[in-house]
């Protein structure tokens, strides 16, 4: 894994170590509220430092997200629209539940295009021909991925993200899939 800058890792000890002190003050003062004088032991700072590991965790989890405008909804309906130029378009989408935070780095023909999270897509011209397709998130690439572009079509391509690995699956250009696009924010690539 890719060490992190010193800026970063400054902001993931301030993370752990303000979210474990807020949480253990908490819980004792609560304890401490209701217990009175019985005498009870106060909660183990072990519960603070837990809570602010995973904070921590969740920050280095989404660290790697870049910002990522939106397009309007006509360049959505456009980038839906039939191709009729001469040139070829690659949609990659990406739409579940695991790592739907974090940002996929979606590369074509080894060059970084754009980022997704879930759900959201990007349609991609390109000229008529095979592509390679790759996928990277924290640092963790999908094996590259062969695309065969033909003039005035559209290739579809799903990123299915997994705990451990992301895995690009070209799908059917169909109605169906073309209404759900239709539903789903579209990002400027």
């Amino acid at each position: 894994m890719k060490k992190l800058p010193l800026s970063k890792q400054f902001i993931f000890v301030g993370i752990v170590v303000g979210v474990a002190m807020l949480t253990s003050f908490v819980l004792a003062f609560f304890a401490a509220a209701a217990a009175g004088r019985s005498g009870q032991p106060l909660p183990s700072p072990i519960i603070g430092l837990s809570l602010g590991v995973v904070a921590g965790a969740i920050y280095l989890g989404l660290a790697g997200n870049k910002r990522v405008a939106l397009a309007s909804g006509d360049a959505r309906q456009a980038a839906l629209a039939p191709v009729v130029d001469g040139t070829a378009r690659l949609i990659v989408f990406r739409r579940g539940f695991v790592g739907k935070l974090a940002g996929v780095d979606v590369y074509l023909d080894g060059e970084v295009r754009t980022q997704l999270k879930s759900p959201r897509f990007a349609a991609l011209t390109v000229e008529p021909g095979t592509h390679t397709l790759e996928t990277k998130v924290q640092n963790k690439s999908s094996k590259p991925f062969a695309v065969e572009a033909v003039a005035n079509t559209t290739a579809i391509v799903e990123i299915e993200v997994g705990l451990k690995q992301q895995v690009l699956v070209q799908r059917a250009d169909d109605a169906n899939l073309r209404t759900v696009l239709a539903g789903t924010p579209m990002v400027i690539a």
